[in-house]
């Protein structure tokens, strides 16, 4: 009768420390569960701050960041013994461009043009403050000049324009191609890029 008591009792206590180990195994896993799930939302909330930064960045160098462009290209004077073709430009961005180089070539059936010997294809303009206009010259021989007004010549004008924002930390370049239409007297745009040193210049 005394054994029966003592295996009762004894079977009571395995069942009990069974019972034990089968809530600590599920705490356990609950604990490791709220762990995975702590280190997921550690991990969601790190990326989501990176994402925001590098959105907050990339705003931030669109829009505050020089932006130099051609304004309007045209001919100025055509009755000289080298035509003109003015390059009007200006920074349309808000801040200042730094360190601007500046140029422009005429291109003939795809052939380079070069300008009189006292005239420079390239200048170094230094700083461009916001919205202030510039004007560059191209010059052409009077006879390329008569074939383009003529029809008979595909006359482009290359405009290139390497330029620091204030960080310095990355050179900034616009690089554009104007066609001339004759039957219009109009240049326009035809293609280019922001790298620059791509095409003939």
């Amino acid at each position: 009768m005394a054994e029966d008591e003592h295996q009762r009792r004894d079977r009571e206590i395995i069942r009990t420390e069974r019972s034990l180990l089968a809530r600590l195994g599920q705490a356990i896993k609950v604990a490791d569960l709220m762990a995975v799930l702590m280190v997921l939302a550690t991990f969601f909330s790190a990326y989501a701050t990176w994402r925001t930064a590098l959105v907050t960045s990339t705003i931030f160098a669109v829009a505050d960041r020089p932006f130099l462009g051609v304004q309007q290209i045209s001919f100025q004077e055509t009755d000289t013994q080298h035509p003109t073709i003015v390059v009007n430009f200006k920074n349309f961005g808000s801040i200042p461009a730094l360190d601007a180089i500046v140029g422009a070539h005429a291109v003939i059936d795809g052939k380079l043009i070069k300008g009189p010997a006292d005239t420079m294809s390239e200048i170094n303009a230094g700083i461009l403050s916001p919205n202030v206009p510039h004007s560059f010259y191209v010059f052409l021989p009077q006879d390329k000049y008569a074939a383009v007004a003529a029809g008979k010549s595909n006359l482009q004008v290359h405009v290139r324009m390497i330029y620091n924002g204030p960080a310095h930390q990355k050179q900034l370049c616009y690089f554009e191609r104007y066609a001339y239409d004759f039957r219009m007297n109009i240049f326009q745009a035809s293609g280019g890029d922001d790298r620059c040193g791509t095409d003939i210049f």
